[in-house]
């Protein structure tokens, strides 16, 4: 992958930025940290929930994948294996506890698919890069899971078997835009179970399918939850532009990068960074969006009081919205050096909500810099 970066910073220093970050986020005498080691195990807290999520850890075994830190990737798994794995009988077995507590005990008894997508992922990498076999067969078994439960078994598979789109939950025939992994896809299907291949090759065109049907045709915004017509979709005022649709165009990003296959969601990274624009230049605070590009009302909030009125992980948002710049800068440079520098003049996020806002931050640098790779 390019460097992006090396259009706003000399190699020195972007290299120095990775290593501090790095330190800042996962190094066990930072006072902004969100790893914690013990003995044998690691996990990442989400600081403004106070639980552990599969969610960050499979981002973090992401993390300790692509900076070729094997130690830090084996104490995340094995901490999700030791307390986050859905017991047995249980019409979830084969899946993980998306939530628990930071002694390990369980919060739920549901699963969350984009930590599932990111953990069959990071495994399927690591068994290429390290060579060891028992990771590439861990995710084997999950994807077999992800596909195929429900078929003789109870439960439900994550993927709809009919358009091959990636469910929000298992349960619910409904779906999240920024779930849809098609770059992951092509992983499964080369390096997953065979009998699968052609679904996740499906899959794969599927995705970039449903981005351009989720996505507003002006603003390039995307809902958080959405039905499989790419309309918003309502759960506990979950239908507008709000936390995880941001990682929508980051992951655009990446699958132009690594597929290289445009069908048209290259619109959807310049709409989104042309729609943002006023606020990156005159540095206002950024009101909630429906997907049509209005500002959420009062009015319109649910008797929840959610979402907020205003954006709640602003470093989240602006970290996205430059890693979009992986697509842009082959269609309008100038639009893309202009996030490209207000990225590198951002700093992490500080405080409670540091993790969702510094994990998104993280990625971001590893792709820009050129350090997000599916293969060695």
């Amino acid at each position: 992958m390019e460097n992006l970066l090396l259009q706003v910073a000399p190699a020195e220093e972007i290299q120095e930025k990775l290593e501090k970050v790095f330190e800042t986020l996962f190094g066990q005498n930072s006072s902004e940290r969100i790893y914690y080691e013990a003995t044998d195990t690691a996990y990442i807290v989400d600081t403004g929930n106070d639980d552990v999520r599969t969610e960050g850890m499979s981002y973090g075994m992401m993390i300790a994948l692509q900076l070729d830190k094997p130690k830090m990737f084996s104490r995340l798994w094995n901490w999700v294996k030791r307390y986050m794995t859905v017991p047995k009988g249980h019409e979830n077995e084969g899946y993980f506890i998306w939530s628990c507590a930071r002694d390990g005990s369980p919060n739920s008894d549901g699963a969350a698919p984009d930590g599932e997508e990111y953990f069959a992922a990071t495994l399927l990498l690591a068994e290429q890069k390290w060579k060891i076999k028992a990771y590439g067969d861990e995710a084997r078994a999950l994807l077999h899971a992800m596909v195929h439960k429900g078929e003789k078994e109870d439960g439900y598979p994550m993927f709809e078997p009919d358009n091959t789109y990636i469910k929000f939950v298992a349960q619910l025939h409904i779906t999240d835009p920024s779930y849809h992994l098609p770059h992951f896809y092509k992983l499964y299907a080369k390096y997953g179970n065979p009998e699968d291949a052609d679904f996740f090759l499906k899959a794969e065109e599927e995705s970039r399918k449903f981005w351009l049907k989720s996505a507003d045709a002006k603003t390039g915004l995307t809902p958080e939850y959405a039905d499989y017509e790419g309309k918003p979709y309502d759960i506990d005022g979950h239908w507008t532009f709000f936390s995880d649709a941001y990682r929508t165009v980051a992951n655009i990003g990446l699958d132009y990068v690594w597929e290289k296959k445009d069908i048209g969601q290259s619109q959807i990274a310049l709409n989104i960074q042309k729609f943002f624009k006023p606020y990156l230049e005159n540095g206002e605070e950024i009101p909630v969006f429906k997907i049509n590009g209005e500002a959420l009302t009062k009015e319109e909030q649910n008797a929840q009081d959610f979402p907020p009125l205003k954006v709640h992980h602003p470093v989240g948002l602006w970290a996205t919205l430059a890693q979009a710049s992986l697509v842009t800068i082959d269609f309008d440079k100038d639009l893309a050096l202009k996030y490209l520098n207000y990225f590198w003049n951002l700093e992490p996020r500080k405080g409670k909500y540091r993790y969702y806002d510094n994990l998104l931050y993280f990625f971001a640098l590893l792709a820009l810099s050129g350090n997000y790779r599916k293969g060695w």
